[in-house]
């Protein structure tokens, strides 16, 4: 009976990997987003523990609609962090009404969320401009009022790090309301602006009189620090052009949504009952001696699903106890040292929808003569075995 119980478990495991490749991809659950209430599927819950496909109007000028999922809790509401981002992009010459976008992002359940919708349009080519000339307005500002000049040589106020910083904060703040159809991004100065900060951090201003020989001293230094100024100004002008000449986007309409619910969740209890082998004793097939019993018990998983991947979520610390008491060579009771039964702690593997495989060791207690008396001594022996899942929940109402 043991040595079945062994091959039937290697030979369920291994079907169990082939039953989880052949297994379904997670699907989506819908969403749909209502502008006027600002809410999805008539006020309801957003769906649980499942990829999301978010669907909903779009204006004809709507170019580019995106879709940020933010922690609630989050202690950074002036600049937090999303936790997720998606984007839909209106296919070229189209003119459909809605859109569509996948969000694969699996929400907790009985949670809340702080999710925004944004709603992007093409900028206008004086929008563009103005665009322009404010960036370059508030970068070539900082950038004159972060050097000053020492011994006839120009200093960086904090170091070439903080201002390279700085300027990249500039850029980014004054980007975030913009967007394109490429999803260029700005990723920051390059290190051609690192190394011309530096070198305007070096340089001696005196050699501004061989540059500008018909200039007096002072006014040849001012006009070298001026050239180089302007040359880092060019390159900064120059690198940030790269994203404002391309097909940009501008923030159109916002919705934002604060503490949105998720679904409720029930806390399960998965209850095992089942039947199971131990090893009592013995090294080989020879002197071996097994014990077998139906037993019972819980099931701890080690992982959400959803949220852990399929091996963890179907995987557990199971524990519990066998029905029975087992009998040893001699017809000797093993018992347990808890309520009176052998009891088990091991790990468990849910091979099918409600199957979970079971290994691990089992603690047992039995009488043992010597020392001018009887005692009770306590050991641990491996099980294996197969169970019918159950899941139990608990629902709490108000």
């Amino acid at each position: 009976m043991q040595k079945n119980i062994l091959l039937l478990s290697i030979f369920t495991i291994f079907n169990s990997f082939l039953f989880l490749q052949n297994e379904a991809n997670a699907q989506y659950a819908t969403a749909v987003f209502e502008y006027e209430k600002s809410s999805f599927n008539n006020s309801q819950a957003l769906p649980a523990e499942e990829n999301l496909m978010i669907s909903g109007a779009a204006q004809p000028e709507t170019v580019l609609v995106e879709i940020v999922i933010l922690d609630d809790k989050s202690n950074r509401k002036d600049d937090p962090k999303p936790l997720f981002v998606a984007t839909w992009v209106r296919p070229p010459y189209s003119s459909i009404g809605t859109f569509t976008v996948p969000v694969n992002y699996k929400l907790r359940g009985s949670s809340k969320y702080d999710v925004q919708v944004d709603y992007y349009r093409r900028i206008t080519d004086m929008e563009r401009e103005n665009l322009r000339q404010d960036l370059y307005n508030n970068l070539f500002a900082y950038t004159e009022q972060s050097f000053t000049v020492e011994r006839k040589r120009a200093r960086v106020i904090g170091g070439t790090a903080q201002l390279v910083r700085n300027l990249n904060e500039i850029a980014r703040k004054g980007l975030s309301l913009y967007r394109n159809r490429s999803q260029l991004q700005f990723e920051g100065f390059s290190d051609l602006v690192v190394s011309k900060i530096d070198q305007i951090n070096k340089a001696n201003l005196k050699k501004g009189k061989f540059i500008f020989s018909k200039r007096k001293k002072k006014d040849a230094r001012a006009d070298y620090r001026e050239k180089l100024m302007t040359e880092l100004k060019q390159l900064l002008a120059s690198e940030l052009g790269q994203v404002l000449n391309v097909d940009l986007l501008v923030l159109q309409d916002r919705k934002f949504m604060d503490d949105y619910p998720t679904e409720k969740t029930r806390t399960e209890i998965p209850l095992n009952v089942g039947y199971g082998g131990v090893h009592l004793a013995g090294t080989n097939s020879e002197n071996s001696s097994f014990g077998s019993s139906p037993y019972a018990g819980l099931s701890l998983p080690l992982g959400k699903k959803g949220f852990a991947g399929e091996f963890w979520s179907r995987s557990s610390i199971s524990v519990g106890f066998f029905f029975n008491n087992f009998e040893d060579d001699a017809g000797n009771e093993i018992s347990g040292p808890i309520v009176n039964r052998p009891t088990y702690i091991g790990l468990g593997y849910r091979v099918f929808r409600f199957i979970r495989f079971n290994a691990g060791g089992t603690f047992l207690e039995d009488s043992t003569q010597g020392g001018g008396g009887v005692f009770d001594q306590i050991y641990i022996r491996p099980f294996v075995g197969f169970s019918a899942e159950f899941r139990f929940w608990i629902d709490l109402e108000k």
